[in-house]
């Protein structure tokens, strides 16, 4: 009994670790009831964080997007009647996008072979963690380039990862299903926020430069607001360049509502700045006959000549307001049984229209699952006991029919009923104590030998687990003990009611 609700337990405990771990407690996300494999953004609030970090009950918090996409294999060359052909394999996957928050304790556990990456405030990481699934599946290794799929809306985009190491968790649900890569990825690629540059026309008007800005993400109906003039729909500003100035547009988009008719702004604007350096020949208006002649000197900075001097460009950008964008917040809690309490909890400090969503919830068919256990266990224990006092009540019988002579003759020496009864009841009290002890002993080193040998095996890919899992609960232990001698006592007391009906002269005769 003991054994069995050992392993009910343990693997009711790996289970959840690995489905939390994974996911964890509680995920905050946009409102809305529309089931879908991809995150809807959320503007990130570090107010919010700081409030979560400061309930006692949170272990953790951390920022994350999903993206649904497809994952391709390489090239396998197949020749097939002297032709020769190349196949690739491709899945469809949950790209799960992970922020510097992201807590990488969990992965690490499970890393198969490779490392996992990181992630930083500047540019994203191309690196991806794939699972041992994919990797067969796919015929990758670490360190191959491999491209992944994704459809914004409009057009397919591509985009190539380098791989960095490979996960197996035991759980199929997860493990052919997602891969990890930077959060950038996904913010860049869901065009969440805006992203702003500005740029010199190569092609002067009427001696005058144009500057045009050129934005990119949101919802595309953009408003531009050049220096201090009232925004507008023009993404362009012409002037003179006959000396030095620096021209700031800062970028929104926006959308009419519906209530008060008014456009609103959507996402989070951002700001790019082009410092402008003049070097006239004439102290005229640098222009051009035709076309300016350029030469990037950098990423940010340009030479443009014309036939009266030459104009420099430096471009400056806050990389975009994608980053403030996220597609909800994953909470830890420190204890599973207050997972109700602590979602009451956080939901009093949640905007209501975003969605609490629990672990219990979001993966119900394997808590579901798990709770059935409890009553497969509950079985398994109520069946144990009843052999385990069917066996003590043929013992006791068996032992009284051995000893029927002494009874008999305690009988005629005038012993009542119940001193005989308490001399079988003792001694079946010690046969049962001693097998509990020898019992109990023997489940407690089953247990400790295998948390720490673990020569207990399982296929993983049957049982989720590598190794037969043992939990020890003093509680349950107790309890199991004390209902088992109880009612074993009782149904030794009940058996020992046959020897009232022994008649002394027929035991006597019967030995």
């Amino acid at each position: 009994m003991l054994i069995s609700i050992s392993v009910v337990r343990g693997f009711q405990r790996e289970i959840k670790s690995k489905v939390v771990n994974f996911s964890s407690h509680l995920q905050v996300t946009a409102g809305g009831t529309k089931f879908s494999l991809e995150t809807s953004p959320l503007r990130i609030s570090s107010t919010y964080l700081t409030e979560v970090k400061k309930l006692t009950g949170v272990s953790h918090i951390q920022t994350f997007a999903t993206k649904a996409g497809i994952l391709q294999s390489n090239a396998d060359t197949v020749v097939y009647e002297s032709e020769t052909k190349i196949n690739r394999d491709i899945e469809g996957i949950i790209f799960k996008g992970v922020n510097i928050d992201f807590s990488w304790d969990f992965l690490n556990s499970k890393l198969v072979e490779g490392k996992t990456f990181t992630t930083t405030f500047a540019e994203a990481n191309d690196s991806i963690l794939i699972s041992q699934y994919l990797k067969k599946r796919l015929k990758l290794r670490v360190n191959d380039r491999v491209r992944g799929y994704f459809f914004n809306g409009k057009k397919p985009i591509t985009k190539s990862f380098v791989i960095s190491g490979v996960y197996e968790t035991g759980l199929e649900e997860f493990d052919n299903q997602f891969v990890f890569i930077d959060i950038k990825h996904i913010q860049k690629l869901n065009n969440w926020g805006i992203s702003t540059s500005l740029f010199l026309q190569t092609t002067p008007t009427n001696d005058k430069i144009k500057i045009t800005a050129n934005a990119i993400g949101g919802n595309e109906y953009y408003l531009h607001q050049f220096q201090n003039n009232v925004p507008t729909h023009q993404n362009y500003i012409e002037f003179c360049a006959k000396k030095d100035t620096v021209i700031r547009v800062i970028t929104n988009d926006y959308a009419l509502n519906t209530v008060t008719l008014q456009s609103e702004p959507v996402s989070i604007a951002d700001t790019a700045w082009l410092k402008i350096e003049v070097s006239s020949t004439d102290n005229e208006c640098v222009t051009a006959s035709g076309e300016f002649d350029y030469e990037s000197i950098n990423d940010s900075t340009r030479i443009y000549t014309g036939i009266n001097g030459t104009i420099t460009t430096v471009l400056t950008t806050t990389g975009g307001s994608h980053s403030d964008f996220i597609g909800g917040y994953e909470i830890y809690i420190h204890n599973f049984d207050e997972l109700e309490s602590m979602t009451r909890e956080i939901n009093f400090i949640t905007d209501p229209f975003q969605k609490i969503s629990k672990i219990t919830d979001l993966q119900s068919e394997i808590f579901g699952w798990l709770a059935v256990l409890d009553t497969n266990a509950l079985i398994i224990i109520i069946l144990m006991i009843m052999v385990a006092i069917i066996n003590i009540a043929a013992l006791l019988l068996v032992i009284i029919i051995e000893k029927i002579g002494f009874i008999g003759i305690m009988k005629s020496f005038g012993s009542q009923n119940l001193v005989v009864q308490r001399v079988f009841i003792k001694l079946g009290g010690y046969i049962l104590l001693r097998g509990i002890l020898i019992g109990n002993l023997l489940a407690f080193a089953l247990i400790w030998l295998q948390s720490f040998f673990g020569f207990l095996t399982l296929p993983q890919d049957k049982y989720y687990l590598s190794e037969v899992p043992l939990g020890f609960e003093w509680k349950e232990f107790v309890i199991i003990n004390v209902i088992t001698i109880s009612l074993s006592l009782v149904v030794l007391f009940l058996t020992s009611l046959f020897i009232a009906n022994i008649k002394p002269v027929k035991a006597i005769k019967f030995n």
